[in-house]
């Protein structure tokens, strides 16, 4: 899934039309739209008012795309476990920089992090 899907669902979800959103965010409807599609590629600052105006954070949305699923990434009550998770610093910069792989080496990256989970576990 592309971060475009990921907007586009929690969009849909917090009931927004690609109209709302963009006033929201500050900026163009054409701009959700292409970013939706995948025919545009956010930039951070873009990324950021777009997280905001859906009320989330940008490393939520990643996670959400790598998971292939878009989970109701804010939590009403607070934090959940989740959340606190990919809240944290090292969780973003591990996602950013995951995100910036090609599709060969996200691959070869998630069967090695596999890997070490079985062996830490004692499952090899």
């Amino acid at each position: 899934m592309h971060i475009g899907n990921a907007i586009r669902v929690l969009r849909i979800k917090r009931k927004l039309t690609q109209e709302q959103l963009a006033l929201d965010a500050d900026i163009a409807t054409s701009n959700v739209s292409r970013i939706e599609n995948g025919l545009r590629q956010p930039s951070q600052k873009l990324l950021i008012k777009l997280a905001d105006a859906l009320d989330t954070t940008p490393s939520s949305l990643y996670a959400a795309c790598e998971k292939g699923i878009v989970q109701n990434v804010t939590d009403a009550d607070g934090y959940s476990d989740h959340n606190e998770v990919i809240a944290a610093p090292e969780t973003q910069i591990l996602l950013r920089l995951f995100h910036e792989l090609s599709d060969d080496n996200r691959k070869l990256l998630l069967e090695q992090v596999r890997l070490l989970h079985h062996w830490q576990h004692g499952k090899i």
